[in-house]
């Protein structure tokens, strides 16, 4: 495999990555707001 093709996979999942991390915040941010609406009452 030539370099350039393996610096663009490199590039490839760190984008991946960043992108799922990025799903964790938000599922998570959510769950929070649930919590937080619950205990108000």
């Amino acid at each position: 495999m030539s370099e350039d093709k393996e610096k663009e996979w490199k590039k490839l999942e760190q984008e991946e990555m960043k992108e799922e991390d990025h799903q964790l915040d938000l599922k998570e941010g959510y769950e929070q707001d649930e919590e937080y609406e619950e205990s108000q009452d």
